[in-house]
């Protein structure tokens, strides 16, 4: 049997009310924090405060930064772990006896005994004479006796430290622990705290925070901290402990805005009611269920007023209450039998017989104090500070800097300070503060958190260290009651008590690193032996490392900080993380380096390791040296190269400048024969003007001479008669010839000075949609007869926006025009063939990126193969002379050219012809 049987009488009951702490802290750590089955055995502590937890999946160890398991060869539980007296940790399970050991690169291994010689679950190891023995589950103790196993067939279990209370219910392990407690392991009861007289002080159980009632078994670590293993999970009770709290699980049910003590009494005011300590625990007086915000004992001490949502309450010794008044009461203060309060609409005088006087209008009052001349100080909800003047008046307290800076009012030996929300001297401006009996300054930052100590003017060093684990509490009251320090607000209460010092702070913290990962997968050191202080050399392309740290003990109340830095460059940022990844350090030599802070603020010294990645074969020297080769090499290539490309350039240049010259001078020719030709242009204009203006009025007077002849035919010979007339019809002739002959030639002439027209400027801001509407409105007109007549389809694709461009409306006008124009003599000609197929002319405006596409599509005659490359060509055309002159394709390729865009043809011989003109957009 593991368990000796012994009697405990513990009355549950008398629990409560023995102790003058609350709970102590808990953390409890479920199986998916560490990763294995909730099914726990065994409990120890190793030399270093590693925890070593016997788990249904195997060996389970917590190195205060990571939980890892190490397995059995057969993967199989372990229910029993021991520590020799040589700190050697032994593991049993099922078929399994072995210890923990150190590899080579700091990782602990379970080192496997041969356990041919038994069979079965491994229940109970312990150290007799420095031999280690175990008990199995068949009953069978066997010795180690190096690597072989022996079996004793008469060796006998220890006949202390292991109980079993009943059937019913069992105590499973008692543990003594500094400071003179003991910790009694049960299963159903969860933990129990006794005194050294084995008096009990509380009941620690799943109904007050514990994982589990059902502890199998604890170890102590002599750092004040308790472990527990249960069948779910694993707890640390931070024992004995100078802190304790009361929370949820202890009966308080929201955030705690007061406190005040009356007789031996605690009672703590919170947002959902008033509530009284009953031992353990808080119990809610019934009688209060609307917030609390304040609490005073009355002129005597015999009882409490409590300000509250639904007026002041008075609370006597005997714990009756009684209601005297019904109005928002966010302050009080007691002045003799009377009392003052600040209510929602102003400040009240309140005495015995019930009168309630108002004195001022101030709303929303919430601290009120006398100081020791009898002046009258009060802070509003807003940071407002009055004070009463001599003649009675509450008048805003001002100072040199901003009369509407917010303040607070600090209660000094009789005399009210008020602290600008800006000071730094005496103190930088509390959220809150406190004045105790022996005016100690508790006060917190502008956030409401940690909180210190000012004695005497100034900062207790030791007592604001102690309260160094609060520093993330939001303090919302405060009350000292025989060095206890009760510290409520939104987490509870808090309770430090100053009788005792933190058994932790008798050592140092240390910071360790527990190990070292590559790519997360890969272990380069495991944190147990003596740390290298080079890891081996990696290589270049394995520059991904993580790092694993803690201190050297567990904290409880509040977590520990971190900082770390890569070969001395700044500090980052204090953190409770406990790891660090590294990515693409520099090669070569490289020091990570860690320092942790513990809960008290104490700031480790610096632990740190160095690692050397290689270089990659590009970055060695053989390979610089090759670099440095190449490189003047290639610089030589280069200049070579350059000299050959300078000379290659100065022979081109000279050829351009020649060429240019050539231009120049050919240009200045063209524009010499341009000017020459506009003036010929001029010169045969007018001549040509008069022939065909004279060739017309002869045509007139051969008319007239005919008419005249025929007048005087019976008088002439016949013969003359014919000749005559045989003579003027050769001269009308004649002079129809010259007149088709001329009106060509000044058609041509025509074109040739629009050729030479300038087309460059004109460009503005215009809609090309807009443009493509007034051209569909000018075809439906000029070209109404042939639409009708050729039953032609006309459709215009438009988009619905306008569509800007920068260009000349004019010039684009007419170009669009020329090719409608073009498309409907193509149509024209198609249908005089009698062709039966359906004639068809559309336009279609579109965009694609930054360019307008504007086609022109017609289903006339198209145009030939041979003749398709040749139709921008100046004065090509397959119409007639006098039809066309053949320079409008060519004058609108121009002008799309001049605007940036050009204009394309696709066209097959007897069915279609597009015309496409492409723009760019604004």
């Amino acid at each position: 049997m593991k368990r000796l049987i012994i009697l405990v009488f513990i009355c549950m009951t008398s629990l409560s009310g023995i102790h003058a702490q609350g709970l102590p802290f808990i953390r409890n750590i479920s199986s998916k924090e560490y990763h294995a089955h909730n099914q726990n055995f065994d409990i120890i502590t190793g030399e270093d405060g590693t925890i070593f937890v016997a788990n249904f999946e195997g060996l389970l160890y917590y190195d205060n930064a990571d939980w890892r398991v190490i397995h059995t060869p057969n993967v199989t539980r372990i229910t029993s772990v021991f520590r020799d007296s040589k700190n050697v940790v032994w593991a049993g399970g099922y078929n399994f006896i072995g210890y923990v050991t150190i590899g080579n690169r700091g990782e602990l291994k379970l080192y496997s005994l041969r356990a041919s010689r038994f069979h079965g679950e491994v229940q109970w190891i312990w150290e007799r004479d420095g031999q280690i023995s175990f008990l199995t589950s068949e009953s069978k103790i066997f010795h180690v006796n190096g690597e072989e196993i022996v079996f004793d067939p008469k060796g006998k279990v220890p006949t202390s430290g292991f109980a079993t209370i009943s059937t019913v219910s069992h105590i499973n392990q008692i543990q003594q622990m500094d400071e003179g407690l003991q910790a009694i392991a049960t299963n159903g009861e969860g933990i129990i705290i006794t005194d050294q007289s084995g008096k009990p002080l509380y009941n620690i159980n799943e109904g007050n925070g514990l994982c589990s009632n059902n502890v199998t078994h604890i170890t102590y670590n002599r750092m004040g901290q308790l472990w527990g293993a249960t069948d779910n999970g694993v707890f640390v009770i931070s024992l004995p402990s100078i802190y304790s709290r009361f929370t949820l699980t202890e009966g308080l049910r929201s955030e705690v805005t007061s406190l005040e003590k009356l007789g031996n009494d605690i009672y703590a005011g919170t947002l959902s009611g008033l509530y009284r300590r009953s031992g353990t625990s808080f119990v809610s007086v019934s009688a209060i269920n609307h917030t609390c915000w304040q609490i005073v004992k009355d002129g005597q001490g015999q009882s409490l007023l409590v300000a509250t949502m639904d007026g002041v309450y008075r609370i006597f010794s005997n714990g009756s209450v009684r209601q005297l008044t019904t109005s928002t009461t966010l302050s009080l203060m007691v002045d003799g039998n009377n009392f003052y309060s600040g209510e929602m609409d102003g400040l009240y005088y309140n005495t015995p017989d019930g009168q309630h006087k108002k004195l001022n209008n101030t709303e929303k009052v919430i601290t009120i104090l006398k100081d020791r001349s009898g002046c009258i100080w009060l802070k509003t909800i807003y940071g407002k500070v009055l004070k009463r003047n001599r003649n009675g008046m509450f008048v805003p307290f001002t100072s040199s800097k901003d009369a509407q800076e917010v303040a607070t009012l600090i209660y000094d030996k009789g005399n009210v300070k008020p602290i600008l929300a800006s000071a730094t001297k005496p103190f930088p401006y509390p959220m809150y503060n406190y004045t105790d009996k022996n005016n100690t300054f508790w006060l917190t930052n502008n956030k409401g958190k940690e909180l210190y100590a000012i004695k005497n003017g100034v900062r207790d060093e030791q007592l604001s260290l102690i309260l160094k684990p609060f520093r993330n509490y939001a303090t919302r009251a405060i009350l000292l009651d025989n060095k206890h320090l009760w510290i409520g607000g939104e987490k509870g209460i808090g309770i430090v008590d100053f009788n005792k010092k933190p058994i932790q702070l008798k050592e140092k913290p240390k910071v360790v690193i527990r190990s070292i990962y590559l790519r997360s997968d890969s272990l380069l050191w495991g944190g147990y032996g003596k740390q290298p202080e080079v890891l081996p050399k990696l290589a270049s392309n394995e520059r991904e490392l993580s790092f694993n740290f803690s201190l050297n003990f567990t904290y409880v109340v509040e977590k520990p900080l971190f900082r770390y830095r890569i070969n001395g460059a700044k500090w980052s940022p204090w953190d409770e993380e406990t790891s660090a990844m590294l990515y693409n350090q520099p090669y070569g030599k490289n020091t990570f380096e860690v320092q942790g802070q513990d809960s008290w603020g104490r700031i480790s010294e610096i632990t740190k390791i160095t690692f050397i990645y290689e270089y990659p074969l590009y970055l060695r020297w053989y390979s610089i040296v090759c670099y440095i080769i190449l490189l003047v090499l290639i610089i030589y290539i280069v200049f070579q190269y350059r000299l050959r490309q300078l000379e290659k350039d100065k022979i081109r240049l000279e050829h351009i400048v020649k060429d240019r010259t050539a231009e120049v001078v050919r240009l200045e020719k063209m524009a010499t024969v341009g000017k020459l030709t506009q003036g010929l242009i001029d010169r045969i204009l007018n001549p040509l003007n008069y022939i065909n203006n004279f060739a017309k009025l002869s045509q007139g007077l051969v008319k007239d001479i005919t008419a005249n002849i025929e007048d005087e035919k019976e008088n002439m010979n016949p013969d003359n008669y014919e000749d005559t007339m045989d003579v003027l019809n050769m001269l009308d002739g004649n002079l129809q010839k010259v007149s088709e002959h001329g009106a060509n030639t000044t058609r041509t002439l025509k074109a040739m000075e629009e050729m030479l027209k300038d087309r460059s400027g004109g460009m503005t801001e215009m809609d090309l949609t807009q443009l493509m509407k007034q051209a569909h409105e000018m075809l439906l007109t000029y070209y109404e007869k042939e639409i009708a007549d050729c039953h032609i389809d006309i459709q215009f694709d438009l988009p619905e926006k306008p569509l800007t461009i920068l260009g000349n409306p004019e010039q684009l006008s007419k170009t669009v025009m020329s090719l409608l124009a073009n498309a409907v003599y193509a149509i024209v000609k198609k249908d005089d063939r009698g062709t039966t197929s359906p004639m068809s002319l559309a336009l279609a405006l579109k965009t694609e990126g930054k360019m307008a596409h504007l086609t022109i599509r017609d289903t006339g005659t198209g145009i030939s193969e041979n003749i398709i490359n040749k139709i921008f060509d100046p004065f090509f055309t397959t119409k007639t002379t006098a039809e066309a002159s053949g320079v409008g394709l060519y004058l609108s390729k121009e002008i799309a050219q001049n605007h940036g865009g050009d204009i394309t043809v696709h066209s097959v011989k007897g069915e279609y012809t597009e015309f496409t003109i492409t723009l760019p957009t604004l």
